[in-house]
């Protein structure tokens, strides 16, 4: 019996402190020190690789830089450049949830290794086709061939499924390798890279190929190619040692069957409130079960679906001690696993892709006609103008946005996390501060009359647009958690061709009404019609297939009213966003009051 009470208090005597066998990690002679530094080691190699993959997968932003160069050497039409050009953006966009499921299911080697052939292949035969060696018409008298067009269609749709495959890859492989603390910056920087690509290939362009597009076209082949090729190789997710966050411990791999006093199990359960990365299915096995003393609402159908405004956002874990709610009182990413099926049905992502369709494609809409504003903006009520300082123009404006573009992936993310962990600010209420700034890009650009201040709206959209891609990847892994979330975040992002394409013809509408084929040309006479005549049959040593009708004299007026659509636009996602913040905060509330009024009889009960 001695002996028998001896171990019984040896048992309840426990605390994790003293149990060095269940996982307390101590001195390490056998070299696991070296194994960490091995384990960081390799997780910077996969990032450095998962950037340089994300550099070389936004390329289609490319486009506009040799779109005008394919159209005089095809002679093609604008309508059938931009024809070619969405094929580029529907492959990057509709290929999401495809490429997500792939990663999700086999990893990352098979996406990024076809990804990178598919780039390859496709600028190859883009340039094959602007070099002649793949005819657009039978002969030079013939229309274009239909056929062939569609299949330079098809050669830009697989250089953006490529892309989208790089993208998901490496964006996949980094939120996968680090913890929630850093998380954020992690994939912000390999968002940045993405984002980044449209000035590094043009400006190697420019300055390997003097503006030659055949040069630039075969420069996206390797380029895009290449990396991801090799990248396929290298990267891979290297997670986070197990219990990193633990202050030392790891997770005891048999925890129900460990003999635990009632009285230690509620301190037992305490402490692992703290962790905040410790499962679900431990903390249930250590949490109190007498009913009369712990009676609480249950909590299982949170696990299943934690975020819906009618059910508390937690887990068993934030109840066990006295932790503010602003911390660990959601599950982490690990624990979520929505399923595309269960993404689909949720309010969360109905308002989210509204968001997101509605930022983007107002984002979209600026980014694919800042070549067009900026000529609006130079030419105003002229008839002739400098092609090289309208293309200089041009190239300044898409430069500031591809530079903002990745400033914003970055500066986006570290600024996340640092209000994250200094004030526990959640994520979502920087889709607020991200809405606000695309009101104000839009404000300015009304405001904006020439083209020497046309930076601004550069600046404040490529800003915006990439802390948005900063922050919608985030709330999609923390709302909807790790498991499919390259398969979630690819639905995601089959908002951006709804409101991308929206907003685009919004643009072309608006434009193509204030042309001077529409409300006529602001100069009459004989000088204006000699005029007419002149660029009607040459600019710039290159024959034109119009008489000038489709040109727009009238400045910002060209395409003021789309702008404005933008802004409302903007306004109503800065209201969505503002809502879907204030769903989170309804959860936690109804939660504490739950607990409250539960409390309350117990209280009286003993008293």
């Amino acid at each position: 019996m001695t002996g028998s009470s001896s171990l019984s208090g040896a048992i309840r005597n426990c605390s994790p402190s003293r149990l060095p066998l269940l996982g307390q990690k101590g001195p390490d002679p056998g070299g696991n020190g070296s194994m960490t530094v091995n384990s960081d080691a390799r997780r910077m190699g996969v990032f450095v690789m998962a950037v340089l993959v994300g550099l070389a997968s936004g390329s289609n932003y490319v486009y506009s830089a040799y779109a005008p160069q394919l159209a005089t050497e095809l002679v093609i039409s604008s309508t059938q450049v931009n024809l070619i050009g969405l094929a580029g953006n529907l492959g990057m966009y509709l290929a999401g949830p495809f490429w997500g499921k792939i990663v999700d299911s086999y990893g990352q080697r098979y996406p990024l290794l076809i990804g990178g052939c598919l780039t390859l292949t496709g600028y190859s035969l883009v340039r094959a086709f602007y070099e002649h060696a793949i005819p657009l018409r039978s002969s030079p008298s013939d229309d274009v061939s239909t056929f062939r067009l569609l299949l330079l269609a098809f050669c830009m749709f697989i250089t953006g499924m490529g892309g989208s495959a790089g993208l998901t890859g490496s964006v996949n492989a980094a939120a996968k390798s680090f913890l929630d603390k850093t998380r954020a910056s992690a994939t912000g920087t390999v968002l940045a890279g993405f984002g980044l690509s449209a000035f590094l290939f043009s400006t190697i362009g420019h300055v390997m190929y003097k503006g030659d597009a055949g040069g630039l076209l075969l420069l996206l082949a390797i380029g895009t190619g290449l990396p991801m090729i090799v990248g396929s190789f290298i990267v891979r997710p290297v997670p986070p040692k197990k219990g990193s966050e633990e202050q030392g411990y790891d997770r005891i791999p048999s925890g129900p069957d460990i003999v635990v006093d009632d009285n230690e199990n509620e301190l037992g359960g305490a402490i692992l409130a703290e962790r905040r990365s410790t499962s679900l299915e431990l903390i249930r096995s250590r949490s109190p079960t007498a009913p009369s003393r712990h009676h609480r609402p249950s909590f299982e159908s949170a696990s299943i679906a934690p975020f819906e405004p009618r059910l508390p956002s937690g887990s068993l874990a934030a109840e066990g001690g006295p932790k503010p709610a602003s911390a660990s009182v959601e599950p982490s990413p690990s624990e979520l696993a929505y399923s595309p099926l269960d993404l689909l049905r949720s309010t969360d992502f109905h308002i989210l892709f509204v968001i997101l369709a509605l930022l983007c494609g107002t984002g979209l809409m600026y980014i694919n006609n800042a070549g067009t504003v900026a000529l609006a903006l130079a030419r105003e009520g002229q008839w002739k103008y400098d092609v090289k300082v309208i293309s200089a123009w041009q190239a300044k404006q898409v430069a500031t946005v591809s530079v903002w573009n990745c400033a914003g992936r970055i500066l986006g993310g570290v600024f996340s996390d640092f209000c994250k962990l200094k004030f526990q600010m959640k994520r979502i209420w920087f889709l607020p501060m991200v809405a606000a700034l695309f009101v104000i890009s839009q404000l300015a650009a009304l405001s904006v009359t020439s083209v020497e201040h046309l930076w601004v709206v550069s600046t404040l959209l490529g800003g915006s647009y990439g802390s948005l891609f900063n922050v919608v990847p985030m709330l999609v892994l923390e709302w909807f958690g790790m498991k499919h979330f390259s398969q979630n975040y690819g639905w995601i992002c089959v908002a951006p061709v709804i409101g991308g394409n929206t907003f685009n013809l919004l643009f072309g509408r608006v434009y193509d009404s204030n042309t001077v084929g529409k409300i006529g040309s602001p100069h009459a006479g004989l000088e204006a019609g000699a005029d007419l005549l002149r660029r009607a049959l040459k600019r710039g040593g290159v024959s034109l297939p119009d008489d000038g009708s489709h040109d727009c004299l009238v400045g910002e007026h060209c395409y003021a009213t789309a702008f404005k659509v933008a802004a409302f636009g903007c306004f109503l996602a800065l209201l969505l966003s503002l809502w879907a913040g204030a769903r989170r905060q309804w959860p936690k509330r109804d939660k504490r009051r739950a607990l409250r009024l539960d409390s309350e009889p117990l209280i009286g009960g003993e008293a």
